[in-house]
């Protein structure tokens, strides 16, 4: 088959007459039915590695994963190629529905993707999410560990839930950012536009603008957003204030793929840092930001993802 045909089909990018033509070719021949499947699960598929300097100086990359209407033509295809009824494209969208694609973000990267509804996604560093290839009739769900902003399309009768290690945030249609990190605990929701719930076993809050929810002890605890310059991520810029030494080497260690380590008996406690610092100038202009405030110098090992303050 075409694989450039293929590829402007999953895009929605063909025409009738080329729509028809693999159709013919998908009817012709059960090789070409199962080429199609595999290549559309590869097209749904992101795969991302990349040494963390070289892409510290890159711009983050995008991908646009599998939008609506190429998924339903796709599905179209399917049902029409093996001559199924209503009960079997109801079978087919179903299995669809459980299928799923999952998007893993190293350290040192961020990736902005579209969700097969439209959802605008921008996913940190050390974040994975997990997603249908077609969302269910029911609602969207999507699974995360990590950090994600979320620019949800609305649709009111298909609410769209963001499930994590914590509770379950769930919305019709609005902005917000999600951290939730299995590994560490930590679980923080923040709304910048519309409304959402965040559902844990046991309770439920709903949050305006301006507001976010964090997990302490158990308990949901809502407050003030301290600082929207705290999503600046998603625009290649790490954002600081008031924070201690040790908060900065772990943003530092998230956004440069390093280990950094602290040695002897060396005590910044009393060291606070505010400011911005630009991700794609790298570390070691990072670290040159830190010592105009605070006394060290540092080393790198041979290998050079490990480095020594001392």
């Amino acid at each position: 088959m075409d694989k450039e045909l293929l590829y402007r089909f999953f895009n929605g990018e063909t025409s009738v007459e080329e729509e028809q033509r693999l159709l013919d070719e998908i009817d012709r021949d059960p090789a070409n039915r199962r080429e199609l499947l595999a290549e559309r699960r590869l097209f749904d598929s992101v795969l991302m590695l990349a040494p963390s300097e070289r892409a510290a100086r890159r711009k983050p990359r995008v991908f646009a994963l599998g939008r609506m209407r190429s998924v339903f033509k796709y599905a179209a295809v399917l049902v029409v190629a093996l001559g199924v009824g209503a009960f079997g494209m109801r079978f087919h969208y179903d299995r669809m529905a459980r299928s799923g694609n999952t998007v893993s973000v190293p350290a040192g990267q961020r990736v902005d993707l579209v969700l097969p509804d439209g959802t605008k996604v921008w996913m940190n560093a050390c974040s994975e999410l997990e997603y249908p290839a077609l969302f269910s009739r029911g609602e969207r769900r999507v699974r995360l560990d990590g950090e994600a902003f979320f620019d949800v399309a609305h649709d009111k009768a298909h609410p769209f839930i963001v499930e994590t290690f914590a509770c379950d945030v769930e919305v019709l249609g609005t902005k917000f950012d999600v951290e939730a990190h299995a590994e560490s605990g930590k679980f923080v929701t923040s709304l910048v536009e519309g409304c959402v719930r965040v559902l844990d076993r046991d309770s439920h809050v709903d949050l305006r603008p301006g507001e976010q929810v964090s997990q302490v002890d158990g308990r949901l605890v809502v407050g003030r957003i301290p600082d929207y310059e705290n999503f600046q991520w998603r625009d290649g810029l790490i954002a600081f204030r008031d924070a201690s030494f040790g908060e900065l080497i772990e943003e530092f260690e998230k956004y440069y793929g390093v280990r950094i380590v602290v040695t002897g008996d060396r005590d910044f406690s009393g060291n606070r840092f505010t400011g911005k610092i630009r991700i794609s100038e790298g570390v070691d202009h990072a670290l040159w930001v830190l010592q105009r405030s605070a006394d060290f110098v540092y080393e790198r090992n041979e290998s050079r993802d490990v480095i020594y303050i001392r």
